[in-house]
């Protein structure tokens, strides 16, 4: 089996990637953990397990486990209305705690009009307030509609109710109960940037009639004045400020710390059942055209691979990939990093390691 995956990451590398790291745990065992290609391309450093990838959005499980501690801890609801905490919100007596990250608040989206401009410093107000004058609100409780203004709203809530900052609550009430030591935040926190893979970054020229449309290939992110289009690789490692990201998606991890951390929290290590069920159950159809996601709870998502309906999440950002997934039928779950993207869902470099993630789970279970 390891010959059969170490081949396939192989292939992903001549393909076009550039470096990859993927982990696994079958039915709760030891954790496996390969590598292939380089961390650093003009200094020949390979990817060893313990190199930090940005993980993207799978931030999202992480502050989502988060902000049920504080529940957990009776310092905030899941039903009761955010008006306490942001009272000059739009809206804010008709969204829920929960609906800050379930994708139903009806809050406007930033992601797409963020400038990838690595010289700017965020906070988490002027990223709420970028959404905001951006505008498209709608009504809270409608259908699901990927957000990550809510999460910025759920990390300053953690923030606001804890005392502390958000990578803080993150650590005490998540990562060391789980026993996770590589993984960190690093909008509010250090950490060992020492250990950060290089992120490549693909921006191909449009063609003149190309849609703008993201699920045909229309550029995610404003890359103007940053990156020129190029059909090589471009550094985008410090491209886009972990500021920007922040709740929503500025943490770096391993694929070991994902394994960890999907397993510690679905068998109930983390959260006792109930706020488990919350995140987890009851989901709804979500709207990322292009993507597998098809379900969404709170902080976890129902997306299908290798056939098969898991659950777990997804990131991108740029230069970088990630999913961590968890299939219940087989008690899989797994992680893969890549240290490639790109802001055109078409391009091989977004979208490839996807189906090298099928066929891994694949031949982990013995079916290829």
């Amino acid at each position: 089996m390891l010959e059969q995956l170490n081949n396939l990451l192989a292939t992903y590398r001549a393909d076009g990637a550039v470096g990859v790291s993927l982990a696994f745990s079958l039915d709760g065992r030891e954790t496996i953990a390969i590598t292939a290609g380089l961390a650093d391309r003009p200094n020949d450093v390979p990817v060893t397990p313990d190199r930090l990838f940005k993980i993207g959005s799978c931030t999202k499980t992480f502050v989502a486990a988060a902000l049920m501690k504080l529940v957990e801890e009776g310092k905030a609801e899941l039903g009761s209305p955010i008006a306490s905490w942001f009272p000059d919100l739009p809206r804010a007596n008709e969204i829920t705690v929960l609906q800050l990250i379930n994708h139903r608040g009806g809050l406007p989206e930033f992601e797409y009009d963020i400038p990838m401009d690595p010289g700017l410093v965020w906070t988490p107000a002027k990223l709420v307030e970028l959404a905001f004058g951006i505008g498209g609100q709608t009504a809270p409780g409608g259908g699901a509609v990927y957000n990550n203004t809510g999460y910025v709203l759920a990390g300053m809530l953690i923030e606001a109710a804890s005392g502390l900052s958000l990578g803080d609550y993150v650590r005490q009430k998540v990562l060391q109960p789980l026993g996770l030591e590589d993984t960190w935040s690093p909008a509010t926190e250090s950490f060992p940037e020492e250990r950060m893979v290089r992120g490549y970054y693909h921006r191909p020229t449009p063609a003149a009639d190309a849609s703008t449309a993201l699920a045909s290939g229309g550029e995610m992110w404003r890359m103007d004045g940053v990156l020129p289009f190029s059909n090589d690789l471009q550094d985008s490692s410090a491209l886009f400020p972990f500021s920007g990201a922040y709740a929503c998606g500025d943490m770096v991890s391993t694929p070991g710390d994902l394994v960890g951390f999907m397993n510690g929290l679905l068998e109930g290590r983390l959260l006792p059942p109930r706020l488990l069920a919350a995140m987890k159950d009851g989901r709804s159809t979500v709207s990322y055209p292009g993507t597998r996601l098809r379900e969404t709870g709170a902080g976890l998502i129902a997306s299908e691979y290798a056939g098969r309906l898991v659950l777990g999440h997804q990131g991108s950002i740029p230069g970088y990939v990630t999913v961590m997934e968890h299939d219940p039928v087989s008690r899989l779950t797994i992680a893969m990093t890549s240290n490639v993207g790109s802001g055109n869902r078409l391009s091989f470099y977004a979208s490839g390691l996807h189906p090298v993630l099928d066929q891994a789970i694949a031949i982990i279970l013995g079916e290829s």
